[in-house]
Formats: structure tokens, C-alpha cells, sequence
């Protein structure tokens, strides 16, 4: 009577959806029969009390195979329905929350496990990372070995445990190791494993795609009120800061045919700072994927072995150098963005890994092109913004700076002056009889004599500078290509005054007598137009350059009231 007993058993359980539930019924279903002598222990084994034989060991055999069959069974439907339930319950989590450990916890619950391992894959190995850790694991030593496993994306049973890849559209930056010494695994258990692996990975990713978009947000935020040259570094660091894989890089700014280093991270900035690469060098060799790419800003991704050949080449203080730039020679894996403005590619992102080959995939190209967007959002923003400053710093009429960029560069030049123990001059100027051209001919000839008059001060003061000054003496930084390059100002109606840093009375007054020289060519109306002008030196005690200007207007007023005749004038006597 025992086959039929058992076949009753197991019709009456069969309907049974949990492995918790299967065991209850099994269990009251054997305590309705005493008279059989089977029993069922915690874990759904089936025992016989005594040896059965014949008939009854083979019903007993089968009976306990199809319980075992449907208690996996059940087991995995279980597990699987967990997994998911995590997965919904992840996708409804803080966003800005990217860390692992909940999902670590809740993997040990759903598999039994004694204790599971975040690890990252960092600089080219598997790095621990604790506040993923759940339960108290005991973790192996990873090698290369481990890192190519987690880039393959499978999982890789062990008889210690398993290691779990944690990849979603892209390849497995983080893995976890399942502390499960001597557990059996079976293929459905894998299969499981490698769906966890993914839907964890999906998460994953989309949390640190909002995190990158936040950081992109407000690197903008943060940028967009500096000059492009102030914005250079921060974005280089924080793309360093996002980019997985990255490790160090560079970028580099467009000047005419050239490209110099505006921002480094980790290299040696006293061997970049007199290095320049030949655009057509950076595209066709460094670059490498062709014209049409390069100005769609495609990146590329490199690795040592190519970079070896092709970073060979580039200009020191401007002589060619046929070799590999030492700061290139370490690089394992490059990628190199080019960033367009106004169609044409005005810098280049290089974002560079020193210890990994392998260290770029699909995740890190997307961000690298992403930063290479924003860098040319700021980029052209900056210049506007600079077009905008030089606009609210030029006098529409004569194309000359204004009496506001007047303030800023007196400020300027008083610092400098002070600091580097440089003289500096002012000269001041008006047209005489300038009312009597308006009166008489009209405003359009007065501003065809303001535009003149302008054109004859700037064209005799570059002159001037190359004759008199003929280099820089002031240290870099302080804010001009050449800081003694004099500057001429329009303050307003026939008002004009000219900055000569870097020049003494001496100076000043020889430039005077050029400009009186060279004013002699103009003819507005018929007639000549001469100009008033002040001069004054900057003396030791003038902080605020004061002094300077009631000094050069006073000399003026002066030239103005001085009665000499026109012929004498115009014969500088």
C-alpha cells in the first residue's frame, strides 16, 4: 500500500507555489499517515526508517525525486521572483544613492549566503570596496585573471564562492564575490546569477548616468561666469573625476596652426608648458581617424601599442622634435576627443589611463564625447560673453577702448607699476577747436574728424611701442600678451587719453611730439587738425592714480592756454 500512499502525498502537495509552503504540506500529509515510515527534516530531505525494499524502496525512490525536482523547482520560481522584486523596488530608490550595499544584503538574503564582497574594477584591477560588503565574507586574493572574468560578464563559479560581474548595457565595472565555500551551483542558478549580474548592473548605470548629468549640470553652473581660460583645468579634473577608467589627461587649446597645453592633470607641467603639436600632426597622426571624424568631434580610443608610433612628433620652443614626448611614453590607453567651435576644432580632450590598456569601453567614449559637448557649449558661450565685454569696452564710433576699459586698465597698470618698480605715463588729449568743425560743418564732419584722429593715435602708438618698447618686462600672468604695449582711450566727445606703462617722462614726451607729428596729416573740411595735450608721470605716492590724471589734465589746460601761433605749433618750436 506504500505506492499509493505516496502518489496520493504528492498529488495533494503538487499545487504548493513556495518552497516554505511545500514543506508545510508535506509535512501535515506524513503526519496524517503515522503508519508510514518516512519523515521530513528542515531542509525537505525525505528519510525511511529502516531499509525498504522491493516495491516500497522504489516508490519511496521516486517519491523523494519528484519532491527534491519540485522543491527546485519551486526554489528557483522563488529566487526569481525575489530578483525581480529587487529589481522594481531599485528603480523606485533615491536616485543620487549609486552605492551597492542594498543590493548586497538583499542577495545574501534571496541565496542564503554567509556573506557577499563589493569590489570595483579600478586602474586596470579588483579593488574592495566595504560599504558594498554584506554579512561577513571572506574575500580571495583577485589577480588579472579575476579582472578579465568580470569583463567577460559571466559569472565564474568557484568552489569558494562565486564572482558576480555587475554590468548593465555596458561592460562590468564592479563585481561582487558570493562567499559560498562548497555550495553546489547549478545551471539554473547561474542563469539566475547572470540575470541578477545585469539587472543590478542596469540600476547601477542609470544611477551614475544621473550623477554624471549632475556633475555635467554643474560643472556648467559653476563655469559659465569665468573666462574660457579659468575653465580649462576644473573641466579636465572633473571629467577625470567621472570618466571610468580615466586616470590622468590633458587639454589642449587651438592657437593659429598650433596646439598648446591649457590644462594637465598628473603630468609634468615644466616639460609641457614650451610644448606645441602641429594641428595637422594632432589630427592625422595623434588622432588618426581621418578629416570627416575629426570634425564631427568623434572620439577615438587608443592604446599603447599604436600610441607608441603615433604620438611621435611635436614642437619645443617651437623646433620640431622627432620623438615621444616623455609625458606620452607612460600612457597604456588614450581617448582623444576632438571639440569643435564654430565648425572647426579648437581643442582636444585627452583622457588617459597609465596602468590599464583595457581600461576604456563604451561607457567611458559616451562620457568623454559628453564632456566634449559641454567644453564646447563653454567654449562658444565664453566667447560670446567676451564679445560681449569687448563690445561694453569700445567706443562704437572710433573702434577705440572706452572710458570704462580706461578704469580697468589704469587699475591695472597702477598694480603692475607697483609691483615690478615701472614708471608709468599719461598722456591726455583734445581736438582744439573742436566745437567751431561742428558748428560750422555739421556733426557727420565732427565724427569723421573724431574717427581720424583716432585711427592717427593708435596707428603712432603701435609705432611707438615697436621703437621704444621692445619686449615685455613684466612677469607672466598679469593679464596682457605684451604688458608695456601703450593703449589709447576715447573718453567722450573729442576727449582722448593714451596709457604708457613701462615708460618715463623721457618716453612720454618723445611719443608726444610724434603724435603732434603725425596729426599734421589730417584734413577735415580743408582744414588741419591739431590736439591739446597733457602729460603726467606717475609719482610715489599716487595709489590710485589720482594724482596722474589731475596732473595730465592740468598739462593740458596749460597746452591749451599756451598762445603759441598755428606755423609754430605745427613746427613743434
Amino acid at each position: 500500500m506504500t505506492a499509493p500512499t505516496l502518489a496520493r502525498i504528492l498529488a495533494a502537495v503538487s499545487d504548493r507555489r513556495t518552497p516554505e509552503a511545500l514543506h508545510s504540506a508535506l509535512r501535515g500529509a506524513l503526519a496524517a499517515h503515522p503508519a508510514l515510515p518516512v519523515t521530513l527534516d528542515a531542509e525537505l530531505g525525505l528519510h525511511w526508517h529502516g531499509a525498504p525494499d522491493g516495491e516500497d524502496a522504489g516508490a519511496f525512490h521516486a517519491f523523494a525525486r519528484t519532491v527534491a525536482n519540485l522543491s527546485g523547482t519551486l526554489a528557483d520560481l522563488h529566487r526569481h521572483a525575489q530578483v525581480y522584486g529587487l529589481a522594481r523596488e531599485f528603480t523606485r530608490r533615491d536616485e543620487t544613492d549609486t552605492s551597492l550595499g542594498a543590493y548586497s544584503r538583499e542577495c545574501c538574503r534571496i541565496f542564503g549566503l554567509k556573506g557577499l564582497g563589493g569590489l570595483r574594477l579600478r586602474s586596470g584591477a579588483l579593488t574592495r570596496a566595504p560599504s558594498w560588503d554584506a554579512g561577513t565574507p571572506r574575500l580571495p586574493a583577485f589577480g588579472p585573471a579575476d579582472v578579465a572574468a568580470v569583463r567577460a560578464g559571466e559569472p565564474d563559479m568557484r568552489a569558494g564562492g562565486v564572482l558576480l560581474p555587475i554590468g548593465g548595457r555596458f561592460r562590468a565595472r564592479a563585481a561582487f564575490w558570493l562567499d559560498a565555500p562548497g555550495r553546489a551551483w547549478s545551471g539554473s542558478d547561474r542563469d539566475l546569477l547572470r540575470q541578477l549580474g545585469h539587472l543590478i548592473g542596469l540600476e547601477y548605470e542609470r544611477g551614475e548616468a544621473l550623477r554624471h548629468l549632475q556633475t555635467l549640470q554643474a560643472l556648467h553652473r559653476d563655469l559659465m561666469g569665468g573666462q574660457p581660460e579659468q575653465a580649462y583645468q576644473p573641466l579636465l579634473e572633473r571629467a577625470l573625476a567621472t570618466i571610468p577608467g580615466a586616470e590622468c589627461g590633458s587639454l589642449l587649446i587651438r592657437e593659429g596652426g598650433v596646439f598648446r597645453y591649457a590644462a594637465s592633470v598628473t603630468f609634468d607641467e615644466t616639460e609641457l608648458s614650451e610644448v606645441t603639436f602641429p594641428v595637422e600632426h594632432t589630427r592625422d597622426r595623434w588622432y588618426g581617424l581621418g578629416e570627416e571624424a575629426w570634425h564631427r568631434g568623434v572620439p577615438r580610443v587608443q592604446s599603447s601599442r599604436r600610441l607608441a608610433s603615433q604620438g611621435v612628433g611635436y614642437q619645443y620652443r617651437g623646433a620640431l622634435v622627432e620623438d615621444l614626448l616623455p609625458s606620452v611614453a607612460g600612457i597604456q590607453a588614450n581617448i582623444g576627443v576632438p571639440i569643435l567651435y564654430q565648425g572647426e576644432v579648437y581643442a582636444f580632450l585627452n583622457i588617459d589611463s597609465l596602468t590599464d590598456p583595457d581600461a576604456f569601453a563604451e561607457d567611458s567614449v559616451n562620457l568623454a564625447r559628453s564632456f566634449g559637448v559641454q567644453a564646447a557649449l563653454l567654449l562658444h558661450e565664453a566667447h560670446l560673453r567676451a564679445q560681449v565685454q569687448v563690445a561694453a569696452r569700445t567706443d562704437a564710433l572710433t573702434g577705440l577702448l572706452n572710458r570704462r576699459a580706461f578704469t580697468e586698465s589704469l587699475t591695472r597698470e597702477l598694480a603692475r607699476a607697483r609691483r615690478h618698480a615701472l614708471p608709468l605715463s599719461l598722456l591726455v588729449a583734445d581736438i582744439r577747436s573742436f566745437k567751431a568743425v561742428n558748428d560750422t560743418h555739421g556733426h557727420a564732419t565732427g565724427d569723421d574728424a573724431l574717427v581720424q584722429v583716432g585711427a592717427v593715435l593708435d596707428r603712432t602708438l603701435r609705432a611707438t611701442d615697436a621703437v621704444f618698447r621692445p619686449g615685455p618686462v613684466a612677469s607672466p600672468g598679469d593679464g596682457a600678451a605684451d604688458p608695456t604695449a601703450s593703449q589709447v582711450f576715447r573718453w567722450g566727445g573729442d576727449e582722448f587719453a593714451i596709457l604708457l606703462p613701462a615708460t618715463d617722462r623721457a618716453g612720454a614726451q618723445a611719443v608726444r611730439e610724434r603724435l603732434r607729428r603725425a596729426m599734421r596729416e589730417i584734413r577735415v573740411a580743408g582744414r588741419p587738425l591739431e590736439l591739446n595735450l597733457g602729460l603726467a608721470v606717475l609719482g610715489a605716492g599716487d595709489l590710485t592714480g589720482q594724482a596722474l590724471l589731475h596732473a595730465a589734465d592740468a598739462d593740458m589746460y596749460r597746452d591749451k592756454h599756451a598762445g603759441r601761433p598755428l606755423g609754430a605749433r605745427l613746427s613743434g618750436i
